[in-house]
């Protein structure tokens, strides 16, 4: 879940109600220059299930230590990991692109975004079951890449297939947790315009409290809405699980409408 706070109290929207929102980006995208790549219709969908793991837990979610609703941050490793392998392996069901690229996404999150947050850490001297899964990553990656049949064009191809992903992921996460709703600016760094470019960044900037300016901006449509499924509860300490859980059921749904655009110097 991703927990933001708010005025009227704490929006909770599920990392599976994310990750629409990061395919209704992979839907627009392809304005002001950047190119959709090949075999579209994978990225598409490796946006809409990078994140298909955390669905079982965020039907039950937990309270942490301190009696707060979870934060996604700040689930404990080893659920983090198992939920991670669940949805790559679920991923790599659907076919060995979507795969692939969910694979990088699930381990980037342990080796700095392979590199786009800085040098990933050294492996060794890592907790057990974080090297593990990042051997089984490396694994699988190998055996997805050799059904695709190798080489450098599939190589070129993940690395900015991911690089989207992750700025889908990112601009979802400043819009709806704690950035855009604070005001503050933000950037998706080496957002790739083709296939082998090395990327630039993107700068978000807030025009008001759901509305952020992209620059240069990435999409077809301008303004872009982009919905989110979200829930509102009270900001206080819960007392169980079940304290929680029930605060969610009996919270209605409601939809949040964060928007992006070109701003007024247009594309």
């Amino acid at each position: 879940m991703i927990v933001s706070r708010r005025s009227e109290g704490l929006m909770i929207v599920r990392q599976v109600d994310h990750q629409d929102q990061c395919r209704l980006m992979a839907q627009a995208w392809g304005g002001g220059g950047f190119e959709r790549l090949r075999d579209w219709e994978s990225v598409e969908e490796a946006a809409g299930c990078h994140d298909e793991g955390w669905r079982r837990w965020e039907r039950w979610p937990d309270v942490d230590a301190h009696d707060r609703p979870t934060d996604f941050a700040d689930l404990d490793r080893a659920d983090h990991v198992r939920l991670y392998s669940e949805g790559i392996r679920a991923a790599a069901e659907r076919s060995p692109r979507v795969g692939l690229v969910v694979s990088m996404h699930g381990q980037g999150l342990y080796e700095k975004r392979l590199g786009l947050d800085g040098p990933p850490p050294p492996r060794a001297g890592r907790p057990v079951g974080i090297g593990a899964f990042l051997a089984g990553q490396d694994r699988l990656q190998a055996v997805l890449r050799a059904r695709l049949g190798g080489g450098d064009r599939l190589r070129a191809w993940a690395w900015a297939a991911y690089r989207l992903l992750q700025a889908w992921d990112l601009l979802s996460l400043y819009l709806i947790w704690r950035a855009l709703p604070s005001g503050r600016p933000g950037e998706l760094p080496r957002v790739p315009r083709t296939e082998d470019d090395p990327g630039g960044v993107i700068t978000l900037t807030p025009a008001g409290p759901r509305t952020a300016v992209c620059r240069p901006y990435p999409f077809r449509v301008d303004p872009l809405e982009l919905p989110v499924r979200a829930r509102l509860i009270e900001d206080r300490p819960y007392r169980s699980h079940d304290d929680l859980r029930r605060a969610l059921q009996e919270s209605p749904w409601r939809t949040e409408t964060p928007r992006v655009t070109a701003g007024s110097s247009g594309r």
